[in-house]
């Protein structure tokens, strides 16, 4: 299980160690006495990850109103996963500067999006992808139906907080999903989308 400190000043690495495996080595947490507030997203959007995520943003924003850097590399997720991180730095009284790194795919699009205007920052060398909400469904013919609705809805709701977010228009971001196949785009695509404000260094 993730482990992290809960001392002021200290950057927080989330450790993804087996326990069982090596008791010793998860009990380990990374710090470093720097000023800056950063929380690392790294690995897939789960229950797990976010949980920790989560929890660092609210005790980092619980000690002080300086802004939060959120480094994040994901290949994407549980979509629900996504909005509760989402709702979470939307809910937060200090900025939240988001950084993509590596990879930044599918649910972990949305939350680059959401970090304070203007501090969303992408390494030159990141790619991003984007595509629509897939699911699978099972179940009588009812069943499938209402996950079917459910999932609908789900897209909407991504597509008006994508809206929201970056600028672009309901029809941009449809034509962007609508294709069978995955959408990547390299840093200065995702700055003319507005996922993005700039890249690093």
């Amino acid at each position: 299980m993730g482990r992290y400190a809960q001392q002021p000043g200290n950057v927080l690495y989330t450790s993804q160690i087996n326990e069982e495996e090596y008791p010793e080595q998860s009990q380990r947490t990374y710090t470093t006495n720097t000023p800056p507030r950063i929380v690392m997203l790294h690995g897939n959007v789960t229950e797990e990850t976010i949980a920790n995520a989560t929890a660092q943003l609210l005790y980092f924003a619980s000690i002080g109103s300086e802004p939060i850097s959120l480094v994040l590399s994901t290949y994407g997720g549980s979509v629900h996963e996504m909005f509760v991180l989402y709702d979470t730095i939307k809910f937060l009284p200090c900025p939240v500067y988001t950084i993509a790194l590596g990879k930044l795919m599918s649910a972990g699009v949305l939350i680059l999006a959401s970090g304070e205007k203007g501090k969303r920052l992408i390494g030159q060398s990141t790619r991003i992808m984007m595509h629509s909400i897939s699911a699978g469904a099972f179940g009588n013919i009812f069943e499938i139906t209402n996950l079917t609705d459910e999932y609908q809805l789900l897209q909407k709701q991504m597509t008006k907080a994508l809206i929201a977010e970056t600028g672009m228009t309901k029809k941009l971001i449809h034509d962007l999903m609508s294709t069978k196949l995955d959408r990547y785009m390299g840093p200065d695509e995702a700055i003319k989308l507005g996922i993005v404000d700039k890249i690093m260094g």
